[in-house]
């Protein structure tokens, strides 16, 4: 029998486990509430490992964090400027992570002003080092990290990097380039601190289609991403893409980086569970496809169970496939349907492998 360590590694990596692992972002107060006995006010890696436990899980996301004292800018009573000097406003309904509503880098003087955070500042790394005085039970620990795109949006907002794929695509290769000295570093921090797998996030698509055409995609993000993933997977750790929206028409190229696994494969954004596995299931482990927009939120749990149970039917034959929702478990998702994922897991996940 493998460790759950061993289970979501394997599947992560598109190989077969003994069972389909199960795995999800936790950001529900309530969930945590309902499971563990209390709200967790600030996300944090005692309660997440709790709450992955009691959902049966195999892997874990922990951010990798801000440093030793650091306290964000109010400048509003529920609005602040981060490190990055991207400015939030706090609603509780967004947790655990607040919308941006302002950016920092409008222009090529702003980037000229502007400092990146120093990744190695005491702290960062904090809760990473808590998990291994936790008992965790052999879960897999994924620190998660951001892609270059992902960053670009966070400093200069989506419709400036439109702009500037046409009139100035050099600002936007500059902040990938900075966004990867930031990322491999922290990743490099994340390995010593004992990281199983990296999550890079970075959606590249909406619910239609990827944000940039083929051309830009290949010629100005690709070579970062291929840079970053490189790096993360000399690490010797899986690379995992956190990657929502619409995003086939880039698989062919996404299948020539390092990436281990994909996720989540968005229902509502046309990623079509039977179709990638088909052509990429070799490939990719493939985590997620439950809706975390009509099933999870709005249907009953017979229908949560019997999304689940096709999933599973589809990806997870020869390996591959860890069950999770195509987002994460969110506000608005009521505490039975979660329930009722866990319950798939159990009774069409454990003896899979065993038919």
């Amino acid at each position: 029998m493998m460790t759950r360590k061993e289970r979501f590694l394997t599947a992560a990596q598109a190989k077969q486990p003994d069972r389909v692992p199960m795995f999800d972002f936790l950001f529900q107060e309530p969930m945590y509430e309902a499971l563990i006995g209390h709200r967790p006010g600030a996300y944090n890696t005692k309660d997440g490992v709790a709450l992955a436990l009691a959902l049966d899980h195999d892997g874990l996301w922990v951010p990798f964090g801000g440093y030793n004292g650091f306290q964000p800018n109010y400048i509003a009573e529920n609005v602040y400027i981060d490190e990055w000097g991207t400015t939030y406003q706090h609603n509780e309904s967004a947790w655990p992570i607040d919308a941006p509503v302002d950016y920092p880098i409008k222009g090529r003087e702003d980037l000229r002003r502007w400092v990146s955070p120093d990744p190695t500042l005491p702290g960062r790394s904090a809760s990473l080092d808590e998990f291994h005085t936790l008992e965790t039970d052999n879960l897999a620990l994924c620190p998660g990290i951001t892609g270059p795109f992902t960053t670009t949006w966070l400093l200069m907002g989506y419709e400036r990097i439109c702009f500037a794929l046409y009139d100035d695509p050099s600002l936007l290769t500059e902040i990938f380039r900075l966004s990867n000295e930031y990322n491999k570093e922290a990743a490099r921090l994340a390995v010593a601190a004992g990281a199983d797998a990296i999550w890079i996030g970075d959606d590249l698509g909406d619910s239609r289609s990827g944000f940039m055409k083929a051309s830009h995609f290949r010629t100005y993000y690709l070579p970062y991403l291929v840079e970053l993933t490189d790096y993360v997977d000399s690490l010797g750790v899986p690379v995992l893409l956190h990657c929502c929206g619409h995003f086939k028409t880039y698989l062919p190229e996404l299948a020539q980086t390092k990436i281990s696994a994909i996720h989540p494969l968005q229902r509502t954004a046309n990623m079509d569970l039977r179709w990638v596995k088909e052509n990429y299931g070799s490939r990719f482990g493939i985590v997620g496809n439950i809706d975390s927009s009509r099933t999870l939120p709005f249907g009953t749990p017979e229908d949560v169970i019997a999304e689940a149970k096709e999933a599973i039917e589809i990806a997870a034959p020869g390996g591959g496939y860890i069950l999770a929702s195509d987002h994460s478990l969110h506000d608005g998702i009521p505490i039975e349907n979660i329930l009722a994922l866990r319950q798939a897991g159990r009774d069409y996940g454990w003896n899979f492998y065993r038919q």
